[in-house]
């Protein structure tokens, strides 16, 4: 894989930064702690395909619209390489803090989608070397129905080499200008699903289960002799038992052309917009916003 020059890559940051700076103007958001970590508005990274930005510009690829600040360090960090990242993130949650709100827990559902739709499997895999990408990121929120803002993090590290490589890694370390690098960027708040928007989504799946289960309860109690069922005619009823007609082009569990099935196992015929349900609900990322 060939790198880009560093000419080719300078036209690939200037017009992923234009689209942050000359996009709509930014939501309130978390952003104030940038001013105060340092860093550059300079990209500093170690190379990028023309086609495939560096992981450090994904944010900036891939969620642009959405970005309403970033820093950039280069620096020869002998122990923690998220030791940058990291301090970020406390300032951010400082700033979060400050706000009068707080950081949304790592395992809650806000978190958790935020993370994995701005993380998630965008960075490259660890593998055997001693170099390599890292990511970390939080949600502040005012309350179960605002966000106040989202924090992102990525790192190019390379701490490794000189702490776990071999002599040739060591020394080519200390004598090379090779640093570790981390992006960081502060995330718009319209953008990030809310703790309430999950909650309506868990009670809208509860209710469509609750009327499910009613409807099937119906079509049980129900059955009678030509009856379609999901899986064919009913053309024998016997106590809890139903003897079911399968289509030609279907296999029975027995191998026959009719088998027998419980009464409670009995399913009506999907409809269409059952067959192409989506199995995730969209989710509102705004306030006010009906699900």
């Amino acid at each position: 894989m060939i790198s880009s020059s560093s000419a080719t890559l300078s036209v690939i940051v200037t017009a992923l930064l234009a689209v942050v700076k000359g996009g709509a103007a930014p939501a309130p958001g978390i952003a104030d702690f940038l001013t105060t970590i340092g860093g550059d508005t300079e990209l500093k990274t170690s190379g990028s395909m023309l086609s495939d930005p560096s992981p450090q510009l994904y944010p900036l690829a891939r969620d642009g619209s959405e970005i309403i600040g970033y820093r950039f360090f280069a620096e020869k960090l002998a122990a923690n390489g998220s030791a940058t990242a990291e301090r970020a993130r406390d300032a951010f949650a400082q700033e979060c803090t400050a706000r009068g709100s707080q950081i949304a827990s790592e395992d809650s559902d806000v978190a958790r989608s935020f993370h994995d739709r701005v993380l998630g499997s965008r960075l490259p895999p660890r593998g055997s070397f001693k170099h390599f990408w890292s990511g970390i990121s939080a949600v502040c929120a005012r309350s179960p129905s605002e966000v106040m803002g989202g924090f992102v993090a990525v790192t190019f590290d390379n701490t490794e080499l000189a702490t776990k490589g071999d002599f040739g890694a060591r020394l080519f370390s200390k004598i090379s200008l090779m640093a570790t690098r981390t992006a960081v960027y502060a995330y718009r708040p319209d953008r990030i699903p809310t703790a309430a928007s999950f909650q309506r989504r868990e009670a809208a799946l509860r209710a469509d289960d609750a009327a499910e289960q009613r409807a099937n309860e119906a079509f049980r109690r129900d059955l009678a002799i030509g009856t379609e069922t999901n899986c064919g005619t009913v053309i024998q009823l016997r106590g809890p038992m139903v003897e079911i007609a399968v289509p030609p082009v279907r296999l029975t569990p027995n191998g026959q052309s009719t088998f027998w099935s419980k009464r409670t196992a009995s399913r009506p015929v999907p409809t269409v917009s059952e067959l192409f349900r989506p199995d995730n609900v969209t989710l509102p990322t705004t306030k006010g916003e009906a699900l």
